[in-house]
């Protein structure tokens, strides 16, 4: 319990600038500049404290500062007629069609019989994650007989619904989730065997998805280092990357930011893998992404580690994907329920606050695919606590539909979450409009000056 302490404090002192237990750089931007002098001194540190040396208010309103900055684009529309006349009172309609951030969830094959559940997922997610069907374990659970019926048609129904999929995952370095024929393999053959697999499910998807899951945990297991050799990651990431050059490439791994005192995939040990097989020959340039499984515990998150975490991972500039993320509960709290909304709001709103996390994949959505940690609804669709909280938070992190009026100058200004919109401008008098699509973000529209032009 002392040591635990002792970590809880190291995370505190690293967010107050005095310690830098990842050794990666941080801008003095990142640091919270809210806490007071006096705050810094003599804090007692207590592992039960969610938001110390901040209060909860402190908290919330750094991260609306950092979505702010980092998820939203203020911008400034010109309103004319053909002759440069400014038009005022002129009414601007704008209509958000896509986010440039991605709300995500766990996908397994009950989907596909049950139209219900399939218009529900259409209808509240962009990305997927397949929980089981793309496993080797899943595809070819007997040597020699691949069957791809099942992920065959669930990418076909996220294809019909623009639902981007992730490949999870092409190998898996546990020993568990291994085929007992796989593990009888001689190095050999198990190398003829992953390859052989690699390969199949590769090609197969080759360009449809969003991103490759190639060494699934590969920092807390070694199956294939232990046969073929400590380079086997960086080999099959080279592997992938010459079938698939242009989909990103990721490792995906557990407890890099749920657990401060995880010997093996700490921040620092994640990004000396990640160089690791960046360096390997032939990868120099290979698209590369962060992927955080995120299973959290009972315990109260810590988010100063959160925090300090998503920090060092982001200064790779690498997309960060929260893949698999849930709050597991002690089913002995009566109040189990309520904590469990409490902590995934917390680590929610939280990690939307750091720009370089580009989805979150929710673990997992209806009770239709089981509900052994977290679900978004019972099996008739109905909400749960749970759904309640992400219904409202895609709610709060969309710009929706909105109406501004130009001044005297034809001027109008508004903030927005980054993405794809739609806007009509309308004139107040003989009602004529003109409409435009554009993409909204930070590099898109440099001055952030949209010129908007009446008929008439």
């Amino acid at each position: 319990m002392k040591t635990l302490v002792i970590f809880h404090a190291l995370c505190i002192l690293l967010i107050l600038g005095y310690c830098d237990v990842t050794q990666a750089q941080i801008n003095e931007d990142t640091v919270d500049h809210y806490a007071t002098a006096k705050e810094n001194k003599g804090i007692d540190f207590d592992e039960n404290t969610l938001f110390s040396p901040f209060t909860k208010q402190e908290w919330r309103s750094y991260q609306e500062k950092k979505i702010n900055e980092g998820r939203k684009t203020l911008l400034n529309f010109t309103i004319t007629y053909k002759n440069k006349t400014a038009v005022k009172d002129a009414n601007l309609y704008m209509k958000q069609l896509t986010s440039d951030f991605h709300w995500g969830c766990g996908m397994t094959h009950r989907i596909l019989n049950n139209t219900a559940y399939k218009k529900w997922f259409a209808s509240k997610f962009t990305a997927a994650d397949f929980h089981n069907e793309l496993k080797w374990y899943y595809t070819e659970p007997k040597q020699g007989e691949e069957n791809y019926t099942d992920p065959d048609a669930m990418i076909k129904f996220a294809d019909e619904h623009g639902i981007i999929v992730r490949g999870h995952t092409i190998l898996w370095d546990d020993v568990k989730y291994q085929q007992k024929w796989v593990r009888k393999l001689s190095p050999d053959k198990l190398l003829e065997a992953a390859n052989k697999r690699v390969d199949s499910v590769v090609k197969r998807y080759k360009g449809r998805l969003i991103g490759w899951d190639v060494m699934n945990e590969n920092l807390h297991h070694n199956f294939f280092e232990k046969r073929l050799g400590k380079n086997s990651s960086a080999y099959f990431y080279n592997r992938v990357y010459n079938i698939d050059p242009s989909t990103t490439l990721y490792m995906n791994e557990f407890n890099t930011t749920e657990q401060v005192d995880d010997k093996w995939a700490s921040p620092e040990k994640y990004l000396r893998k990640l160089k690791a097989i960046q360096a390997y020959p032939g990868n120099s340039g290979m698209k590369m992404g962060i992927g955080l499984e995120c299973h959290y515990g009972a315990e109260p998150i810590d988010l100063h580690y959160v925090r300090n975490s998503l920090l060092s991972l982001s200064q790779t500039g690498l997309p960060i994907w929260l893949t698999e993320l849930d709050v597991k509960m002690d089913p002995t709290l009566p109040n189990k329920t309520q904590l469990q909304v409490i902590y995934l709001e917390e680590i929610l709103r939280e990690s939307f606050s750091h720009a370089a996390v580009k989805a979150i994949v929710i673990w997992t959505g209806s009770s239709i695919d089981g509900c052994d940690v977290m679900c978004m609804t019972n099996e008739k669709l109905e909400n749960t606590p749970v759904g309640d909280l992400i219904d409202k938070l895609m709610v709060e992190w969309r710009t929706g539909s909105i109406k501004v009026v130009s001044d005297s100058n034809g001027s109008s200004q508004v903030s927005v979450f980054n993405g794809q919109y739609e806007v009509t401008v309308v004139d107040p008098v003989t009602n004529a409009s003109t409409s435009v699509s554009f993409k909204v973000d930070k590099v898109s529209i440099p001055d952030k000056v949209i010129h908007l032009q009446i008929p008439g």
